[in-house]
């Protein structure tokens, strides 16, 4: 069974970790994030759909993408949505070192600064953290995980499922994550319309963190 809520107790396991913005959300907030980005047809496809509810949104970008396709990572940020840092190459934090997990994300922080745009913080790729990133994080800056979990990249998920276990558990001041990459998009395609205009429906104002 894919887990799109975590238990409630998990954020108070790491409460250095930033898992929802209810504290202070206004206005009935609710923030979409997108990793593993940016993509040419995707991340525009994004773009495109958010554009269309006024929704801004937080891109967590993998640095060699950044690189690759920098003219997207413009984009984003000039149409006035968040980029955060995503490290350079994806690297799950359970099978580096702590030394060269900082240095990947290092890499991708100086990506962020050759491009002159600004990075909101961090997002541990898979969720991943290991005890010396937790106790080092008031150094590393925000580290931001998530309410919900779309499940996106899941195929063996249904549209339907995602829809169904994530639209109900919305509400202010969740951070909802979706994927703008090749694998996620058989989904994302579908399911990112609807949920843009659910939270439409229901009032919900669409910010970037």
């Amino acid at each position: 069974m894919f887990i799109h809520r975590l238990p409630s107790f998990v954020p108070s396991i790491f409460p250095s970790l930033i898992w929802d913005k209810k504290a202070d959300a206004k206005e009935n907030q609710v923030y979409f994030t997108f990793d593993d980005g940016p993509s040419p047809e995707i991340t525009n496809f994004v773009l495109d759909e958010l554009d269309k509810f006024q929704a801004k949104a937080t891109f967590f970008c993998i640095g060699k993408n950044m690189r690759q396709y920098p003219e997207i990572a413009q984009s984003i940020h000039v149409a006035g949505h968040s980029l955060g840092n995503h490290t350079m190459n994806h690297v799950n934090a359970w099978k580096v070192s702590h030394e060269d997990y900082i240095a990947n994300k290092m890499a991708c922080d100086l990506v962020f600064s050759e491009l002159n745009i600004p990075s909101i913080g961090f997002r541990p790729p898979y969720g991943r953290v290991n005890p010396a990133l937790i106790k080092k994080s008031s150094e590393i800056g925000p580290i931001y995980m998530w309410s919900l979990l779309t499940g996106d990249y899941n195929s063996s998920l249904s549209h339907s499922s995602i829809i169904d276990h994530c639209l109900k558990n919305i509400q202010a001041g969740s951070i909802v994550v979706f994927h703008d990459s090749q694998k996620a998009f058989p989904h994302l395609k579908v399911i990112l319309p609807q949920f843009l205009a659910y939270c439409h429906d229901k009032g919900f104002q669409l910010s970037a963190l």
